[in-house]
């Protein structure tokens, strides 16, 4: 059984609000937690196509790479120090994950402006996608809609990830564009959000 310590209060606070918004989006998520030294890497696979990482500051030093239940966790996670959920199957993100070198920075932006381009898209979405049936109408209006840039080469569903899972932060912060040859990722101040290139969003992400 793996053993997990917490920094503190803000640490524990922070991993349940970020597992409460992910199971929002997805009721049967899996989380992938990685810990090298004082931090833990907990990674998503929101509906989105993407992948994002919040990181947690942990209490001592802890080595471990699992894959678990983001309910359990969740469960789990009320106190400073707690035994991690067994292991699940992972769905195929989590073998896929982002390099760890390679990035490029390629931009920096206010968070308010990342926020600005959300709104917009959601209204560009609803708006073309008002009355349309066809599936594959509706799932070109999307990524027309979604796959627009927001950052940089960031596409929008990222930014919309992001301020999903609650990790755009408040409207002074700041947010950073990076890419890579198969990657784009939007480093913000409560996490990260990586998607890979020419993959089409889901038409689930607008709503």
């Amino acid at each position: 059984m793996t053993r997990v310590a917490l920094a503190d209060e803000v640490e524990r606070d922070a991993l349940a609000q970020y597992l409460e918004r992910l199971l929002a989006l997805d009721n049967r998520a899996a989380v992938r937690l990685q810990a090298g030294g004082s931090a833990m890497g907990v990674w998503s696979g929101p509906p989105f196509e993407v992948v994002a990482l919040k990181p947690i500051a942990l209490n001592g030093i802890g080595e471990f790479d699992a894959t678990v239940s983001a309910q359990r966790l969740l469960e789990r996670a009320t106190d400073l120090e707690f035994d991690l959920p067994e292991p699940v199957p992972g769905p195929t993100w989590v073998g896929l994950l982002p390099p760890r070198v390679g990035w490029e920075s390629r931009a920096r932006g206010d968070v308010a402006n990342v926020r600005a381009a959300i709104d917009q898209a959601k209204h560009f979405f609803k708006e073309r996608a008002d009355g349309v049936t066809d599936r594959k109408v509706l799932e070109q209006v999307a990524n027309d809609v979604w796959e627009r840039a927001c950052l940089a080469e960031v596409p929008v569903r990222s930014a919309h990830a992001a301020e999903s899972l609650g990790l755009l932060g408040p409207a002074d912060g700041v947010v950073t564009a990076y890419s890579s040859d198969n990657w784009t990722r939007l480093a913000a101040p409560g996490g990260s959000v990586a998607a890979r290139r020419n993959i089409l969003p889901s038409i689930s992400v607008f709503t």
